[in-house]
């Protein structure tokens, strides 16, 4: 029973993107401070936004991570590929030497089966791979999610916000006034503050 071509065009690419919901909606269930202007005139209640896409564009922190996390998927990628190809020159070795009818049924049988079980451990380990970086990723996301709640606090006490919404492209919000944008507070906050963890007070300097 020779092996059908469609076992060698196995996908070995591990399915990976790394998306961090830093920011999002942010509602503060203190008042504002006395001090601070209301937003929207007349209604008592102090409102925000950031840009999400700037965020992540500009989040050093978040920037080192994935770009870190890419070159994690890719050699995992490549180390799978080079397993595959490998896996992929045997077949056509089998199929060839099947063909010559120089090969017992019970050898043919033996050697089908060792294949097929190389390329089970490739497929299996291809889905290990995948799972340890979701995990991570997950585990990223979750930190970086922490950090920016922890400075979007710090920002909504010190200036008495009520709301600080995400404001990207093709979101809720479709129209913002510039002059309530603190994306680059925000990012100020962040990007001097990015040591790994919950890290406060740093003093870093750009």
């Amino acid at each position: 029973m020779p092996l059908h071509n469609h076992l060698l065009m196995k996908n070995f690419n591990i399915p990976f993107v790394l998306v961090c919901m830093l920011l999002m909606t942010y509602a503060c269930k203190e008042a504002g401070s006395s001090a601070a202007q209301p937003a929207a005139e007349g209604t008592g209640i102090k409102i925000a936004y950031v840009n999400g896409d700037s965020i992540l564009t500009n989040y050093k922190e978040f920037k080192k991570e994935s770009e870190a996390m890419e070159i994690k998927q890719r050699k995992a990628e490549e180390q799978l590929q080079s397993k595959g190809a490998a896996l992929e020159k045997e077949i056509m070795a089998y199929q060839q030497k099947a063909q010559t009818g120089t090969m017992t049924g019970k050898e043919m049988e033996a050697r089908e089966k060792y294949l097929s079980t190389r390329q089970e451990a490739i497929m299996a380990e291809r889905d290990k791979m995948a799972q340890e970086i979701m995990s991570e990723t997950a585990q990223i996301n979750k930190r970086l999610q922490a950090v920016m709640q922890e400075k979007l606090n710090e920002i909504k006490k010190q200036e008495g916000y009520d709301f600080i919404l995400s404001y990207i492209e093709g979101g809720q919000v479709l129209v913002a006034n510039e002059k309530y944008d603190i994306t680059e507070k925000v990012l100020k906050a962040l990007n001097e503050g990015d040591a790994p963890s919950t890290t406060t007070d740093t003093t870093a300097k750009k």
